[in-house]
């Protein structure tokens, strides 16, 4: 399991800082516009300077390692998402690409198909580690992530990420938080996020007092209760992907910025600042009184090991989801968060200690060869779920045909694990009236939201949902469907009831701009989504 490790000299980690005061970018302009800010323009404090210089650092290391180290922003990166052309790109400039073992590290991130709940833990797992790796590269054992809190009023995009800072004679910018790709009318502040999708997308989550839903779509952290990619939980729609399509949603006409997609988005720089502020609302809804677990998972899932990471000093963990869960674990802290206060997780539905789920696969997905450390030579599409099998065996029809197994844990576990009974009481899960829409994936994901409605007879539209937009194109590489669509679901068990009278129903989609009224409506683009049904099932 993981501990908390104490920097050199006895020095321990800074809370995790709303990045206004970590950087004070406020007074780091360039003034006189020659696309540096120098010693004369820079009125930092040399506390602000020092954390931000460090950060900086961090990134530039990371992004001189070789692709195949693990502590190496591509890898790093990748383990979110990466795309076959990068890596076979990566392949090119370090053969040892070849060895990574894929399918245990990269193309991990569950916007796949994996339940919705899985969501805020594993990023929470992944900001962990990719922030132990960061403050080893920047040789700094104080330097912690900061949070860019576009929830609390910080809705412009943050200078310190927007300004590349080339002067002449530079070829590459000096600035490693800079990337390409990004909606510019944001990142040179002619316009500003919306208050939809930060302090109203913040108030609702607030509000919302279950951990897990009824239905996937519902509850602060999702559910468990289907796996179709397209759905997603209250989080993780809004705001966690609207904020991905503002920066990254049709650059220009026809193509998307790194942050659009799920396997380009963690190359962005900004993507790190952003999961941060996620994990830290996180952090203060676990916080607050009266949360309840809602709709939780059986004890398997609590229990299970599904994920694997690097940590700063090369050991590959492997903990319960549980552990994670329990930010107390990890032990972050956040400026605005009473570390001290009692909060929901740490008190799990079962006791599950270091109860393992059974797994078993064929060797060469979790194994190695432990004397070389070589995995497949053979470039084939990361993702688990979409590429393509190679064929094991050939059944013949004449001699049996054995398969030896990797096993994890055991059956007795597992089925122990299934009969046990939570420490909470859990809802009874009635029937759930699901609204479904399903659009074609557009060739550029749109830079804005769609507020989905229902208006039955004469009354006042009731909003059920928005539909999301980030990684459209991996979503619908996952979906049942083979038409190049994705279906997404809203549960709209309470705007109907008691409606008896369905025959003047309708389904309204209206778009919202993510950005201030300051923008001109020309920064408004739609990509063309095209809805193919929409349909009301129950589950």
């Amino acid at each position: 399991m993981s501990v908390f490790v104490t920097g050199q000299d006895g020095l321990e980690p800074a809370p995790r800082m709303d990045l206004r005061t970590f950087a004070e970018y406020h007074l780091f302009v360039d003034t006189n516009g020659d696309g540096v800010v120098d010693e004369s323009e820079d009125r930092r404090s040399p506390e602000a300077k020092q954390r931000l210089a460090s950060l900086r650092k961090g990134v530039r290391v990371m992004k001189s390692r070789n692709p195949s180290d693990p502590t190496s922003w591509f890898f790093q990166a990748a383990i979110h998402g990466v795309t076959d052309d990068a890596m076979i790109e990566a392949a090119d400039r370090d053969p040892y690409v070849t060895s990574v073992r894929r399918e245990m590290f990269w193309n991990r991130c569950p916007h796949n198909g994996e339940p919705s709940a899985d969501f805020l833990v594993w990023h929470r797992a992944y900001i962990y580690y990719f922030e132990q790796i960061l403050r080893e590269a920047a040789e700094d054992p104080t330097l912690s992530l900061p949070y860019w809190n576009y929830t609390g009023g910080d809705v412009s995009f943050p200078p310190a990420f927007a300004n590349r800072e080339v002067a002449d004679g530079d070829i590459i910018p000096r600035n490693p938080l800079w990337a390409s790709d990004r909606e510019a009318a944001f990142v040179v502040g002619r316009t500003g996020l919306t208050p939809k999708v930060t302090t109203e997308a913040f108030a609702a989550l607030m509000s919302e007092t279950r951990l897990f839903g009824p239905s996937e779509d519902t509850g602060f952290a999702g559910g468990v209760y289907d796996d179709a990619p397209g759905t997603m939980g209250m989080i993780e729609r809004r705001p966690h992907n609207d904020i991905h399509v503002a920066i990254g949603g049709v650059i220009g006409n026809d193509f998307n910025g790194l942050m659009a997609e799920v396997r380009t988005a963690a190359f962005d720089p900004i993507f790190w600042v952003h999961h941060a502020n996620i994990d830290r609302i996180f952090a203060k809804w676990d916080a607050l009184q009266g949360r309840t677990w809602g709709y939780f998972p059986d004890a398997a899932w609590f229990a299970a090991r599904p994920w694997y990471f690097y940590d700063v000093d090369g050991n590959v963990q492997n903990n319960q989801r549980v552990f994670y869960l329990n930010g107390k674990n990890l032990r972050v802290a956040y400026d605005d968060v009473d570390s001290n206060a009692p909060t929901l997780t740490e008190s799990a539905p079962f006791d599950v200690k270091e109860s393992n789920v059974m797994l078993a696969t064929l060797p060469k997905n979790f194994q190695m060869d432990k004397a070389t450390g070589m995995a497949s030579p053979q470039l084939e599409p990361m993702c688990d779920c979409c590429r393509n099998k190679d064929v094991e065996a050939t059944l013949s029809a004449e001699v049996a045909t054995e398969f030896s197994l990797n096993v994890v844990g055991s059956a007795a576990e597992s089925q122990k694990l299934m009969g046990l009974a939570p420490r909470v009481e859990r809802p009874k899960r009635g029937p759930q009236t699901m609204l479904e829409v399903t659009f074609l994936v557009p060739k550029s994901v749109p830079n804005v939201g769609y507020e989905v409605f229902l208006q039955i007879a004469d009354a006042d539209e009731i909003s059920v949902g928005n539909l999301s937009m980030f990684g459209l194109k991996h979503h619908a590489e996952h979906d049942t469907d083979e038409s190049n669509s994705v279906t997404q679901r809203m549960n709209i068990t309470d705007a109907i009831k008691g409606v008896t009278d369905v025959s003047r129903l309708k389904v309204v989609i209206k778009p919202y701009s993510l950005f201030s009224e300051a923008g001109t409506t020309s920064t408004r683009r739609s990509g063309n989504i095209g809805v193919t049904n929409v349909s009301i099932k129950v589950d």
